[in-house]
């Protein structure tokens, strides 16, 4: 009788103890990691970097040097998440691919966007080369990020416009957003925009 009791108590645990993660998502510049890392401390949750997780447990396949990105073996980092999900219980991952993670696992995907003006000036500052700058701009315009999550995540991805904020005030939207008080949606558009002349002049060339 106590082992059935036993029993019925750990299925009871497992069914109810959430295992979840919440996605800080985004082309590079737009402040993930600024606002990963504060809201993981504003949530008590445990911060991840897909990348450093990828780079320290071996799941790089290869490295496309032209491009100066890295090839990770999506499927091996995809159940090592799940086992570390499982281990820490609430995960606020930072990664421009943190789509990749199984559907179930997700509550939901922040996509930071940023104005492709600022954009353009921030990578400079951190010296990226021309052909990563063009890259990126042209991810940060037609919405790349935003277009990876909605296919693999819909009903999960909200969209947060970075542009002239501190990350303390993208960290309460965020927070918001998860708490009912503001909408989760998805509305950044800069095509509709006027494009400035030089962030069209980079990637046009």
């Amino acid at each position: 009788m106590f082992l059935i009791t036993y029993v019925f108590i750990l299925c009871l645990i497992t069914v109810f103890v959430m295992y979840e993660a919440i996605v800080i998502s985004g082309t590079p510049g737009t402040g993930k990691t600024s606002v990963a890392k504060q809201l993981s401390q504003r949530l008590g949750w445990t911060y991840v970097s897909l990348t450093e997780v990828a780079t320290n447990e071996g799941f790089i396949k290869a490295e496309d040097k032209e491009r100066g990105t890295l090839i990770i073996d999506e499927e091996l980092l995809r159940k090592y998440l799940r086992e570390l999900i499982k281990s820490r219980k609430k995960l606020v991952v930072d990664s421009h691919y943190g789509e990749i993670i199984y559907d179930d696992l997700v509550k939901k995907i922040f996509v930071l966007r940023l104005n492709p003006r600022i954009l353009l000036k921030r990578l400079r500052s951190r010296n990226y080369p021309n052909h990563k700058i063009k890259e990126n701009l042209e991810a940060e315009l037609v919405g790349t990020c935003t277009y990876n999550a909605l296919s693999l995540h819909p009903g999960k991805v909200c969209e947060i416009d970075t542009t002239g904020k501190k990350v303390v005030e993208v960290v309460q939207e965020i927070l918001d957003v998860l708490n009912l008080r503001v909408e989760c949606r998805v509305w950044v558009d800069w095509l509709s925009a006027k494009i400035p002349e030089d962030v069209l002049k980079l990637v046009l060339r």
